[in-house]
C-alpha cells in the first residue's frame, strides 16, 4: 500500500528530446510535461536539452535549465523522469511517486517514465540517455491512467483524442455526455489555435444567454426561438471555457467563481426575459406575477451559491445539488416547449425549482457531517 501523493515530496525531470516543442492539446509537450509534474506535487522542475526558441509558458514552481550539479544538492529523495514526448495524467503521477520504496521504477515502454533516487542520476544528464535503468522493475498503471508516447503526427493525434476524450465531467448528465461534449469538444478544437483563454470563453457564454434572454422578452415567436436557440448554443461554449481550462492547465479560483456567477447572471435575464415576453403576449397578470416570483428565486439562489458554494467550501451534499440544478440540459426542453407554444409550462417549473434548490442549499449546508 502506497503512501497519499502528499506525503512524499518529489522533483521531477524532463528530458528535452527531439520532438519536446511539438503542440498537442494546445500546449507543446514540454509545457505538458512540466504542467503535469507541478500538478501531479513535484516541488521544483529540471530540464534537461535544447530550451526551445519559442516562448513557453510553464509552472509556478522553480524551474532549472540544465543545471544538474547545482540542482541535484537539494534534490528530494525522490525524483520523477519522464521525456516530454510522453504524455500522461498528474493523477497517475502522483500515485507513482507516492509508492512505497526506494531505487529504480519504470512505467511500461515505450513511453519514458520512472522514479528514482538519486544514485541513478549522478552519473550524467544528457537528454538522449535519461531513460530508465535496463534492470528497473516495472511498475502496472491504473486502467484508468493516461500513459502515451508520441513520436510521430500519427501519434500525437492519436493523443490528441485521448486527451478529448477524457474532458467530460463526473457531474455531466446524459444530454451533456452524448450531444453537448461533441459539439463543443469541436469548438474547443477550433478556440485552441486562437489562444483565447477560458475566462474568454466564460465572458462570450454570458453574452450569448443573456442575447437569448432578450430575444425571449421581445414575445414574438421568431424572437422567441431565437433565443431558445441562443441559449442551447450557450450552454455548448459554455462547455469550451472548462475543456480548454483541464487541457491547458489553466484552471483557477477566478476562473470557477466566474463561470458560477456567469449562469446565474444568463439564468437571470433568461428567465426574466420568458416571463417579459409571455405577458406581453398574453397579458395575463398570473404570467406576470409568476413572473416576479421566479425572478426573486432566481436573486435568491444566487445569494444562496455566493453565501454556500463561494464564500465558504461547499460539503458533498451540496455540491452534488447544485451540479444537478447547475447543468443546463433543460435547454433542449426549453427548445421543445417553445417550438410547441408552451413556455408557461417552463415558468412554472423554474419559478418553482429555483426556491426549492434555495432551500435545499441552505438545509444540506446545515446537516451535521457525519
Amino acid at each position: 500500500m502506497g503512501e497519499p501523493a502528499a506525503a512524499r515530496p518529489f522533483d521531477g525531470v524532463i528530458a528535452v528530446a527531439e520532438g519536446a516543442d511539438q503542440i498537442v492539446g494546445g500546449m507543446r509537450l514540454v509545457e505538458r510535461a512540466a504542467f503535469t509534474l507541478a500538478r501531479a506535487g513535484a516541488r521544483r522542475l529540471l530540464l534537461v536539452g535544447n530550451r526551445p526558441s519559442a516562448a513557453l509558458r510553464l509552472p509556478d514552481v522553480a524551474v532549472t535549465w540544465n543545471e544538474s550539479a547545482t540542482w541535484l544538492r537539494d534534490a528530494a529523495s525522490t525524483i520523477v523522469v519522464m521525456e516530454a514526448t510522453t504524455i500522461v495524467d498528474a493523477e497517475t503521477v502522483a500515485r507513482f511517486a507516492a509508492i512505497d520504496g526506494t531505487g529504480p521504477l519504470a512505467a511500461p515502454r515505450p513511453a519514458v517514465l520512472w522514479r528514482t533516487d538519486l544514485r541513478d542520476l549522478v552519473g550524467g544528464f544528457d537528454a538522449a540517455d535519461l531513460g530508465p535503468p535496463a534492470d528497473a522493475p516495472s511498475w502496472n498503471p491504473p486502467a484508468s491512467a493516461l500513459l502515451l508516447w508520441v513520436a510521430d503526427a500519427d501519434e500525437r493525434a492519436a493523443a490528441e483524442r485521448a486527451l478529448y476524450a477524457r474532458l467530460g465531467r463526473s457531474g455531466d448528465g446524459w444530454f451533456t455526455r452524448v450531444v453537448d461534449r461533441r459539439f463543443s469538444r469541436a469548438l474547443t478544437r477550433l478556440l485552441l489555435p486562437t489562444g483565447i483563454s477560458p475566462n474568454q470563453v466564460t465572458i462570450a457564454s454570458i453574452a450569448l444567454g443573456s442575447l437569448g434572454g432578450y430575444c425571449f422578452a421581445h414575445g414574438t415567436p421568431e424572437a422567441t426561438m431565437a433565443g431558445a436557440l441562443l441559449f442551447l448554443f450557450s450552454t455548448i461554449v459554455d462547455g469550451c471555457d472548462g475543456e480548454i481550462a483541464r487541457l491547458t492547465f489553466r484552471e483557477s479560483p477566478f476562473g470557477a467563481r466566474l463561470d458560477i456567477l456567469g449562469d446565474n447572471l444568463v439564468h437571470l435575464f433568461l428567465f426574466g426575459g420568458i416571463a417579459v415576453g409571455l405577458y406581453r403576449r398574453s397579458g395575463d397578470p398570473l404570467v406576470a406575477t409568476l413572473g416576479c416570483l421566479l425572478v426573486g428565486g432566481v436573486l435568491l439562489s444566487m445569494a444562496t451559491v455566493y453565501l454556500c458554494l463561494i464564500r465558504r467550501s461547499p460539503n458533498d451534499s451540496q455540491r452534488t445539488l447544485f451540479e444537478a440544478f447547475a447543468s443546463r440540459e433543460f435547454a433542449y426542453l426549453l427548445v421543445v416547449l417553445t417550438v410547441v407554444g408552451r413556455l408557461d409550462w417552463f415558468l412554472w417549473m423554474s419559478a418553482i425549482g429555483t426556491y426549492v434548490f434555495a432551500t435545499g442549499l441552505w438545509v444540506l449546508g446545515r446537516r451535521p457531517v457525519v
